[in-house]
């Protein structure tokens, strides 16, 4: 049965492929993410004996194929070939908005790589285990300020998305240096998490910045995107070598092969776990896991008392099944827990739905808005990092906030606009 996602993603990316012109573009991308993990799934099964709880079974992995073949599916109308121009409305906010970031993702650096140094000092393993337990909170005492930086470090996309506007020739102002500054600024993100001592910051930080450099390759000339491969490298290596130095201190105690294992675990437990999760069908928890702040604001406005979620007593259900409550299993699994089978079926097609929206005009008509522009790089880090489950449950000023940003372009017309067209190799 583990073979029916595998194949339903497998047909999905090379249906896309075809549709896309054989262009391995973000769709593309998006997709192969979600394959390659259940290709580590299959291989999880079929050689390493992975410890789930019941065997796999026919209609979890139906659920599961069925709910990313949904949300795929409003990605689909995105088309590579068809992107010619961006199209950034009021310029000079945006401008604003660049510069206002600088100062507050410095200082969110700063916090936090201090922070990130004093929990990764020692023994690694028992630190995260006591921030996991909530018996250590290096972060807690810091107050507002590191609410105020906990959301310029989730911001850290536009930081990414500003180095690769410096690098356009039609965006006023850009300048490679900027462009490098904006790259370093952004892994504020990965001293965010490291600071819990957390290494999926890395993850995350390297998906996006794929993610950029496959949606903006074509806008920027070769010389520049020979600069840009250069200043990732730089960035990278060190980057990786944090995830890795903190694999080798949580898991790596039995040698290279339990490494490995462990990587590989990291990687494709979902599809496996979202099958003993779907089996013990634990009650809905009606949004308070994944969209707390949603419920809470609407018992405010409504004036009703929210009613308590009792998380361990949820875990307990699990836990006496013999099934551990807080693995991966994809923002599939996450929507389920909230709304149910069919209730996570109608969120995935909410964001199906969105995605499609998003792309219109590239599909009609060959360019994409800012408004609409912020809203596919959002939707498109839900399910990219979805591959694990709902990242975002722990980010929702972020997440308001850039709703409130794209709001704010979508009604902002088309004053003071700037064209960014894709580059002419010929006559480079």
């Amino acid at each position: 049965m583990i073979f029916i996602p595998v194949l339903v993603v497998g047909f999905l990316f090379l249906l896309y492929q075809v549709v896309n012109g054989f262009r391995f573009g973000v769709v593309s991308y998006l997709v192969f993410i979600y394959f390659s993990s259940l290709i580590c799934s299959l291989i999880l099964y079929l050689f390493f004996s992975y410890d789930e709880k019941y065997n796999i079974q026919l209609a979890p992995m139906m659920y599961f194929s069925l709910g990313l073949s949904v949300v795929f599916i409003g990605f689909f109308r995105f088309r590579d070939h068809r992107l010619q121009h961006i199209v950034l409305n009021n310029i000079r906010f945006i401008k604003f908005v660049e510069k206002a970031i600088v100062p507050f993702t410095f200082g969110a650096i700063v916090f936090f790589l201090w922070h990130a140094l004093t929990v990764l000092s020692g023994d690694i393993e028992a630190n995260r285990n006591a921030v996991a337990a909530g018996e250590a909170n290096y972060l807690g005492s810091a107050g507002i300020v590191n609410s105020i930086f906990s959301l310029v470090a989730n911001l850290f996309l536009l930081n990414m998305l500003y180095a690769f506007l410096n690098l356009t020739d039609a965006y006023p102002g850009a300048k490679s240096s900027k462009a490098f500054m904006h790259l370093i600024l952004s892994t504020v993100y990965i001293f965010y998490i490291m600071a819990y001592v957390g290494r999926d910051g890395v993850v995350f930080w390297g998906m996006s910045l794929i993610f950029f450099y496959l949606l903006f390759k074509d806008f920027i000339t070769d010389q520049k995107l020979k600069f840009l491969k250069r200043a990732a490298l730089i960035l990278a290596v060190p980057a990786i070598s944090v995830f890795m130095m903190i694999s080798v201190k949580r898991f790596g105690g039995g040698g290279a092969g339990d490494l490995v294992l462990a990587l590989m675990d990291y990687a494709g437990q979902q599809a496996l776990n979202f099958n003993d999760h779907y089996l013990v069908d634990p009650p809905l928890a009606l949004g308070a896991i994944s969209f707390a702040p949603v419920v809470n604001l609407e018992s405010y406005v409504l004036g009703s008392i929210p009613a308590l979620f009792d998380k361990e007593a949820w875990n307990q259900v699990f836990l006496e099944n013999g099934v551990m409550p807080w693995v991966f299993t994809t923002l599939v699994g996450s929507f389920m827990y909230d709304f149910g089978r069919m209730g996570g079926l109608i969120a995935l097609t909410v964001l199906s739905v969105l995605a499609f929206c998003a792309s219109r005009d590239v599909n009609n008509h060959g360019f994409i808005k800012f408004s609409d522009l912020l809203l596919f790089i959002l939707l498109f880090q839900v399910v990219s990092w979805g591959v694990f489950y709902y990242r975002q449950y722990s980010a929702f000023f972020y997440l308001l906030s850039l709703i409130a940003l794209m709001t704010f372009f979508k009604c902002s017309g088309s004053s003071n606009k700037v064209i960014l067209s894709k580059v002419d190799r010929l006559s480079e």
